[in-house]
């Protein structure tokens, strides 16, 4: 429970999506969604693990994530934990898969998974000069934290609750557009990678190849693990190499729009995942 108070609050001042000025009634939606502390009825089939792509983006006007357009526009019902700025390193060493399963209790079958980005895009810096071998690091990096939050998830399920372990669906990104104003020091953006030593031709070609290569591992990982499932949305909004401007709404993250378009792509795929169950 300190973990997870801490990890509110440094999402209510630091997280990478503003949550000034948030009405009363969104902020116990968010405390829910976040730290799975509410009064969602037990019996949810579904689980969600998300970063900023599935958090509350609030803005002028708020934006209507890929977790929201789920719930709003094709019925799904989740108890889940999403926090922009999280890593897949936090959320194995925060425990916050057991609060899902905890929530959810012996029905969940499916937990949705939207991390890795972060774990990618941080200190781009350290690609100068090195992209292989930085590549490699990451991805050896995410490749050992997502199968031990597999591996580790299921085993707490199935000692709670027997049964079969759950089913973890994980999607890659669709292309970023580093063009579009964002706020200061956002990764994957022109100013801020101009800032620490790429060249112009270096972001153009970085930015989707860094994408591309992210899909590629999550694709690959299916083959090594059983129990995971991979959702490919590149190209839904634009691109390559970038997506579109118009269904953006920062550089790294689309608009409401632009979740809607990835929103019905998605769903074309989770429902032979899931049978059509929600």
């Amino acid at each position: 429970m300190k973990v997870l108070i801490l990890l509110i609050c440094l999402f209510l001042n630091f997280c990478d999506t503003r949550k000034d000025n948030i009405p009363a009634e969104l902020k116990a939606q968010f405390l829910c969604k976040v730290g799975v502390i509410c009064n969602e009825k037990r019996g949810t089939k579904f689980g969600i693990i998300g970063d900023s792509w599935t958090d509350l983006l609030f803005g002028v006007p708020a934006i209507e994530t890929l977790r929201v357009q789920l719930e709003k526009n094709y019925g799904y019902r989740f108890v889940g934990s999403t926090l922009g700025g999280q890593t897949l390193a936090t959320v194995n060493s925060t425990l916050l898969y057991t609060n899902v399963i905890d929530a959810a209790g012996p029905d969940i079958k499916y937990i949705l998974l939207s991390l890795g980005g972060n774990d990618l895009q941080g200190n781009p810096a350290a690609f100068l000069g090195r992209f292989a071998e930085e590549k490699i690091n990451r991805f050896n990096l995410l490749n050992k934290n997502l199968l031990a939050l597999i591996q580790n998830g299921n085993l707490y399920k199935m000692q709670k609750y027997g049964g079969e372990p759950p089913l973890w669906i994980i999607q890659g990104y669709d292309y970023p557009n580093p063009d579009i104003p964002s706020l200061p020091n956002s990764t994957s953006c022109r100013p801020t990678l101009k800032s620490v030593g790429f060249t112009d031709t270096e972001i153009n070609s970085f930015t989707s190849d860094a994408l591309n290569d992210f899909n590629v591992f999550l694709r690959d990982l299916t083959t090594r693990e059983a129990r995971l499932r991979y959702i490919d949305l590149r190209g839904s909004i634009g691109g390559p190499p970038f997506s579109a401007k118009g269904n953006m709404f920062d550089c790294i993250h689309p608009s409401t729009g632009g979740f809607n378009i990835l929103a019905k792509r998605y769903v074309s795929v989770l429902e032979g995942f899931t049978n059509y169950e929600k």
